[in-house]
């Protein structure tokens, strides 16, 4: 697998990555971070517990960095988890934003650990 169908198997777009970052060479350096970094299960873990505030503080890292990757579908449904705790405890059940990014980061999970080898 390249680094171009990870992208087009994770609903996120490579062109746009390779204009941020520049080559493949430093896309694939990130993908392998993601692979390393916590805020998935953090907010997962704090939104379980209702700290809210630490929830949103995971929820925005994991946003922004898939916005920074360029993983179009994770970084959308972050970003509207994350805005519904910006202010707190979300005034409307988060059970189906919870689920579509778990559903989303799973996905870029999933698919970087069949290319982890060659990423390295």
């Amino acid at each position: 697998m390249t680094i171009k169908e990870f992208y087009e198997r994770t609903h996120s777009d490579y062109d746009d990555a390779m204009e941020r970052l520049g080559s493949e060479k430093l896309i694939s350096k990130y993908l392998l971070k993601f692979m390393e970094l916590t805020d998935y299960n953090d907010m997962v873990n704090s939104i379980e517990i209702k700290d809210w505030e630490s929830g949103f503080k995971a929820s925005h890292n994991l946003k922004g960095i898939a916005l920074n990757m360029s993983f179009t579908s994770l970084a959308k449904s972050g970003s509207e988890l994350c805005e519904t705790m910006r202010h707190g405890e979300p005034e409307c059940d988060i059970t189906e934003l919870v689920k579509k990014v778990g559903e989303d980061y799973q996905l870029v999970m999933t698919e970087l650990g069949k290319y982890r080898d060659e990423l390295q």
